[in-house]
């Protein structure tokens, strides 16, 4: 499958703190409906006709364009058996008839946002508005794609304080992202967990995820364990190839692969032809980054678990962003030993 995000905007409504297009600092260039899909055609083109092709409305906040223009662009794509639309909002504006409707015929009845008290509102009035438009979407029977960002705050909290939240919001699905650098989130900012913080967070939450067995699914929890089931270690972030499935269009048409840094690293633009973007060198480098390790990732012992892991985690005084504890002990193994326990 390959993803194509389609940054509307490049500014936002908001200005979190581990945003990396800027936040209302970024491009307030609109996206061209007519040129970007004209592009996204002849990149489709260059594939077979059964290859399955994601497109995700992005931003910036993807619905600070009129809707109009997000009509023009997914009215080509919406009805294609071999292609998916998606979106993530951040859900802090407000929200019309029309939205909802769009998000039920071209998003197929699902939508992607945010929860991330400490790091996404300025205030309590931006989080009431999420909260309302999130029950709006839920009695319409919208379903909820729900992205945490996993930040210091958030670790300092239990486990059990983070699940009783998600029960209170009732989505149906969480996914838990670690943060990367770029944009408004530099590194050594004060939101980024202590890795060894993080990945022992993970860990308890994982053990009393499935001790609670709450009615929503976790599934970046729910990847760990079954990439350890299926001896599989090519899911989620441990692809190590996501700049050859990737494609983000910014909003003023210039490409990049990995959206976390497109804005930044740019390769080509949709007014040139796609082999432009393909063959570009600075994709083929981005392509390169993936497959180099840093130092100690082949001699990890759960290296053969986690596969590098995303190559834009930060590092911190030698240790990586990765799961390692989690996974030893997901597996059963420990530091000295290379046994594999499947879970169960």
């Amino acid at each position: 499958m390959k993803t194509i995000y389609v940054k509307t905007t490049g500014t936002c409504n908001l200005n979190c703190d581990h945003c990396f297009t800027n936040g209302k600092n970024g491009d307030k260039t609109q996206f061209d409906p007519a040129l970007t899909a004209k592009w996204v055609q002849e990149f489709m083109d260059q594939y077979p006709d059964d290859e399955h092709h994601h497109l995700e409305m992005h931003g910036g906040e993807p619905f600070l364009v009129p809707l109009e223009k997000l009509k023009a662009f997914t009215d080509i794509f919406w009805k294609r058996d071999n292609v998916s639309i998606c979106g993530n909002s951040n859900l802090t504006f407000k929200m019309t008839d029309e939205h909802i409707d769009f998000i039920q015929t071209r998003f197929g009845g699902q939508v992607g946002t945010s929860w991330d008290p400490w790091i996404r509102w300025a205030n309590q009035k931006q989080v009431d508005l999420w909260e309302k438009n999130l029950q709006l979407l839920k009695s319409h029977d919208i379903f909820i794609n729900l992205k945490v960002s996993v930040s210091r705050p958030l670790v300092a909290n239990t486990p059990d304080w983070f699940l009783d939240q998600m029960e209170r919001l009732g989505v149906d699905d969480i996914a838990l992202e670690r943060l990367t650098v770029g944009g408004n989130a530099e590194e050594g900012n004060e939101i980024f967990p202590d890795n060894v913080e993080q990945d022992n967070w993970y860990l308890a939450l994982y053990q009393r995820y499935m001790e609670r067995k709450p009615a929503f699914k976790i599934s970046t929890l729910e990847n760990l364990k079954l990439k350890l089931e299926l001896n599989l270690v090519k899911i989620d972030t441990n692809c190590r190839n996501c700049e050859q499935n990737l494609v983000t269009i910014n909003s003023n048409g210039t490409l990049g692969g990995c959206p976390n840094m497109a804005t930044e690293h740019r390769h080509a633009t949709i007014q040139e032809p796609v082999g432009e973007f393909m063959m570009s060198d600075g994709r083929i480098h981005e392509i390169a980054s993936e497959l180099d390790f840093k130092p100690g990732c082949l001699h990890c012992d759960v290296f053969d678990l986690c596969g590098g892991d995303c190559h834009r985690l930060p590092w911190q005084n030698g240790r990586c962003g990765g799961l390692k504890n989690t996974l030893r002990h997901l597996s059963g193994r420990n530091t000295q030993s290379n046994l594999i326990i499947k879970v169960g």
